[in-house]
């Protein structure tokens, strides 16, 4: 840790002139998972004069081996930290030590976990009319069984072993009915309305079931959402040439929720339910030829969803992305209509951080910087005439052949895409550093189609 000079017109700008602290953070791993998944699936269909039915069954069975060997070590200038829920508690160099020497954070677990899963659906679609409105009618349902047997064969510490015997089962079973409706009424303008609703599970895979110690809980429930999403697709004509406009508002109500956090790139499970969250937004897009012979669209949008633990008050989602903008911009020389150009910008307002590993995320609700990002890329199509070329010409051996030159981050931006943690020894506290995702990129691009 050092002080950075920040004095613009300085020759050091940016460097440290002066280290104020030095310690090490080490975190191993060495972790072993071993997933068995076998499938077998039924789907029917049925057409009953204007109805159409389909149904399937489906059958999981799932064999789990997980080991986890997991330990952190934290150094400050030569004293190695204890974890301060372990007494008695380490006060080097201002007091003398005497006890074991312990990692900072230790987790060791074996878990062998079998679930059997039976699912299945039956769905209704009719396309009838009203008056002189045609409109659409969809409904269905899904059921979902899963069981889990295990045998607790082991219990020391953090070690705990599952296995498939069948001496304990655990069992639940869930039903999702949805239902939506469509209608295009019999106007000049080519609109189509849509709403739609239902219930929705998220049965937990091996992953939700296993908490942060390594611990695993049989008795973690689905997730559930009420869905209400209302829609409109409008197909217009600007400059005689197509476009389609689709918009859609949803709410969406979550209970039994098991809250995870984002350590980097690792979601980590609380397995518990002991969360209710919602998420709203609203989507548009609209896309079409702004210039003849190219589709090009923009997008807009907007998303906040939040999550309230064990009454402790609502908090950002780590999927709480409020807004999102993009635009694919593509066109071509007038002149020389074989060469291409597109351009596609991207605006996404910045996502929850995440959390250190096993820490409160209440304590953590910073957000990485706002993404931004744009591309160009050019392109000569050498079969765009090829139907005015002899039969016997070499292009006419290719249905496409182009080649094409792409900058990708072309302003250079650094976006960060998860964040790494770094702990201060005296403090205890952890600071987000960001990880940047790759800047300016160049590519070339040889495409064929025989």
């Amino acid at each position: 840790m050092g002080e950075v000079d920040s004095n613009i017109g300085s020759e050091n700008f940016g460097n440290v002139t002066f280290s104020r602290a030095i310690g090490s953070q080490l975190s191993h791993a060495r972790n072993d998972l071993d997933a068995l998944i076998v499938n077998a699936e039924v789907k029917g269909f049925h057409t009953l004069k204007k109805n159409q039915i389909e149904w399937g069954v489906k059958y999981t069975r799932e064999d789990i081996r997980d080991r986890i060997i997991e330990w952190e070590k934290i150094d400050s200038a030569g004293y190695s930290l204890n974890n301060p829920k372990i007494l008695p508690i380490k006060n080097e160099p201002y007091e003398p030590f005497v006890g074991p020497l312990a990692p900072y954070r230790n987790i060791r677990a074996t878990n062998y976990v079998s679930i059997n899963r039976f699912s299945g659906y039956a769905q209704w679609s009719l396309k009838d009319k009203i008056g002189s409105a045609d409109v659409w009618y969809n409904a269905g349902v899904r059921m979902h069984t899963w069981q889990i047997q295990e045998d607790d064969l082991d219990r020391n510490g953090t070690v705990i072993l599952w296995q498939f015997s069948g001496n304990n089962t655990h069992t639940q079973t869930v039903i999702s009915p949805r239902a939506q409706f469509a209608i295009k009424p019999d106007w000049e303008k080519d609109m189509v309305f849509r709403i739609s609703g239902g219930f929705y599970h998220q049965p937990p895979f091996y992953r939700e079931l296993r908490d942060s110690l390594g611990v695993v809980n049989p008795n973690v429930k689905a997730q559930q959402s009420i869905h209400f999403v209302i829609a409109n697709d409008f197909s217009f004509k600007m400059w005689n040439r197509p476009f389609k406009m689709v918009t859609e508002a949803y709410y969406k109500t979550l209970t039994d929720v098991n809250p995870y956090t984002i350590d980097n790139v690792r979601i980590r499970y609380a397995a518990s339910n002991n969360a209710k969250a919602f998420a709203q937004g609203f989507d548009l897009r609209l896309n079409g030829e702004f210039v003849p012979g190219t589709e090009s669209w923009f997008s807009f949008g907007y998303l906040k969803t939040e999550e309230n633990t064990d009454n402790r008050g609502y908090i950002a989602r780590p999927t709480d992305q409020r807004l999102k903008f993009g635009i694919l911009f593509q066109d071509y020389m007038p002149n020389i209509p074989s060469v291409k150009v597109y351009l596609n910008l991207v605006y996404n307002t910045g996502l929850p951080g995440g959390s250190p590993s096993y820490a409160d995320p209440y304590d953590y609700q910073n957000r990485l910087r706002d993404y931004r990002r744009a591309d160009v890329g050019f392109s000569y199509v050498f079969t765009e005439k090829n139907t005015l070329r002899p039969q016997e010409h070499w292009l006419r051996n290719f249905k496409d052949l182009s080649i094409g030159f792409e900058i990708f981050n072309m302003f250079n931006n650094q976006n960060a895409i998860t964040n790494t943690w770094v702990r201060d020894v005296y403090s205890k506290n952890q600071y987000a550093i960001p990880n940047y995702l790759t800047t300016r990129v160049f590519n070339i691009k040889l495409s064929m189609r025989l």
